[in-house]
């Protein structure tokens, strides 16, 4: 049995998995604690989300009620773009910024004048932008001058999770892919890039393939767990990464959409590709040994629709008002049927620069919450469609798409996935594949995350739809586009009316 520890955005996961079975023993979900009062949106407290973990994985190790002897071993999925800032005792000495967070944008200004947009891409897979790691580290640097200097080492965030397990100090090359500070051509941090931002590239700890121990469980995670201790940790990999493996089609070149709180998309390739092939897709290492990943994101659609769902019973002013005070942007000047832009359809430095706050266009005081989300739902797989067509731009055009994360959970939106691409989805059910990934990288063995068939759930366009989508996809990217032309950027957690 593999225990996996998923960092996600809003909590902390566990997940026992049975290597032999094939199948996810017990799972639990540890929301973090919410901080009272007006806090930055755009932070998180590392010492928070570790005890939150910590309960996790002692509400999972209660519910197995297992001996020792079954446990091979514990490992981490993280999100990929967070750091942690430790001293040489291994304490915080900042707190760590979020993915969504984009603060860091004239640090993306100085990284292009530094070293060429071209040349950080050519050497990193990865084109600038302030939701990575690299422009974060430039700016917690400059404004945390104190917390920087304090500083010996800097750990992605699954480096800190596998620190805190087992005391060591390493990294993993899909975990830390964007943090935009790995050479992509020779597997090691970026010492050019680093050297010529004045970065010591000794702050950074050694860089191990998924699957290597790490060290064993250190006794007091084991006091406060329940799991033994000196249990091998192995080391991790990036969470879309892991998702992907799950669904058991990742390593057949299938595109996986991981439809949670973002929608990354991945497609495995099983070969190396120069970058300049791949422009705008995002290029990084597989979670196995001899793979490699590309990958575009729709940026935050399930979140979004999260963000809709308690609002379906409201109307009128009480529903705008609503959409507002949750950040959403009421746009009244377009006339056009009722279109909610849930996720960003530009993939690239150019539609990434623009990236528009969830906008609700052609409200009418007869909308309810329940059409606002429908409208969301439609938007999301139109932006997922524009994700799969950066794919097919670089010459990737697969027989069918597969789909994972929260969203999968819905049959109705792996539905309407197929409707809007106009290709078949495949969806292996969410309890089955928990855990599986997590499984395949401890065991070194990738066919532990295979699937059977006969549990693949298979959703096919229905052909009455298909007009209709088209136009609604084509509608949506204009829509974005134009919008695009007047944006304003907003600080974190503001939200404005047009």
């Amino acid at each position: 049995m593999v225990v996996t520890l998923d960092i996600g955005g809003s909590a902390a996961k566990a997940t026992a998995y049975d290597i032999r079975e094939r199948a996810a023993l017990a799972s639990t979900a540890t929301p973090y604690p919410v901080a009272a009062g007006s806090v930055d949106p755009g932070l998180f407290d590392p010492n928070a989300w570790w005890s939150t973990a910590l309960r996790s994985l002692s509400s999972l190790a209660g519910e197995l009620d297992l001996s020792g002897g079954r446990y091979v071993g514990v490992t981490v999925s993280a999100i990929r773009i967070p750091f942690v800032l430790v001293d040489a005792g291994g304490c915080p000495t900042a707190p760590g910024l979020l993915n969504k967070d984009r603060r860091a944008v004239r640090q993306v200004r100085e990284v292009t004048e530094a070293f060429g947009a071209n040349a950080l891409y050519e050497l990193t897979g990865h084109w600038a932008a302030p939701e990575f790691g690299l422009p974060k580290l430039l700016w917690a640097r400059e404004n945390w001058p104190n917390a920087w200097s304090s500083a010996t080492t800097v750990l992605q965030l699954h480096d800190w999770f596998v620190f805190k397990l087992s005391g060591a100090k390493v990294s993993e090359p899909s975990s830390a892919a964007m943090s935009q500070m790995l050479d992509l051509a020779q597997g090691t941090w970026a010492e050019p890039l680093l050297d010529e931002l004045d970065v010591p590239v000794g702050r950074f700890p050694e860089l191990r393939r998924a699957g290597s121990v790490a060290g064993g469980l250190q006794i007091e995670v084991a006091h406060a767990t329940g799991l033994p201790a000196g249990l091998p940790v192995h080391v991790g990999a990036g969470d879309t990464h892991l998702s992907a493996l799950s669904t058991g089609f990742s390593r057949q070149g299938v595109p996986v959409v991981v439809a949670g709180t973002t929608a990354p998309v991945q497609v495995v390739l099983r070969s190396p590709r120069s970058p300049s092939e791949c422009f705008p897709l995002l290029l990084s290492a597989g979670a196995l040994v001899d793979e490699w990943v590309l990958e575009s994101n729709a940026g935050p659609t399930g979140g979004v629709v999260a963000e809709l769902a308690p609002l379906t019973k409201l109307s009128g002013e009480q529903l705008e008002q609503a959409l507002v005070s949750r950040g959403f942007v009421v746009e009244d000047r377009i006339d056009a049927p009722l279109t909610v832009l849930t996720g960003n359809p530009c993939f690239g430095p150019v539609g990434w620069e623009n990236t528009l706050a969830p906008t609700v266009i052609g409200l009418r005081g007869t909308d309810s919450g329940k059409d606002v989300l429908a409208a969301a739902l439609a938007g999301s797989c139109y932006a997922v469609k524009s994700m799969l067509s950066c794919l097919q731009e670089v010459g990737h055009r697969p027989a069918f798409v597969v789909a994972t994360g929260g969203m999968t959970a819905s049959a109705p939106w792996c539905q309407l996935l197929a409707d809007v691409t106009g290709q078949e989805v495949r969806v292996r059910p969410l309890g089955r594949a928990a855990g599986a990934a997590g499984a395949a990288v401890v065991s070194g063995d990738g066919a532990v995350a295979s699937v059977d068939n006969d549990e693949v759930l298979v959703y096919e366009q229905r052909s009455a739809t298909a007009g209709g989508h088209l136009e609604g996809h084509a509608r949506y990217e204009r829509l974005y586009k134009i919008l695009q032309h007047d944006y304003e950027p907003q600080p974190a957690g503001d939200a404005r009316a047009r």
